[in-house]
């Protein structure tokens, strides 16, 4: 996983854009068709989060 806060000028068209109130995350489309990501975020001030990723058998090929 990579984090990459400078977004300006950048092409994101074909990552796939998840809300989870005020944060906004960008999945890229591989791991997108591969697995069912979850956003949960905790605190008021200082924001946390945290993604649950879990592998989608059914899409996976070898």
């Amino acid at each position: 996983m990579s984090v990459d806060t400078n977004t300006k000028g950048k092409n994101l068209s074909p990552y796939k854009k998840i809300r989870h109130g005020d944060v906004r995350v960008l999945i890229s489309p591989k791991l997108n068709g591969m697995s069912n990501i979850t956003l949960t975020t905790k605190g008021l001030i200082k924001k946390r989060v945290r993604a649950s990723i879990e592998r989608d058998e059914g899409s996976c090929t070898v």
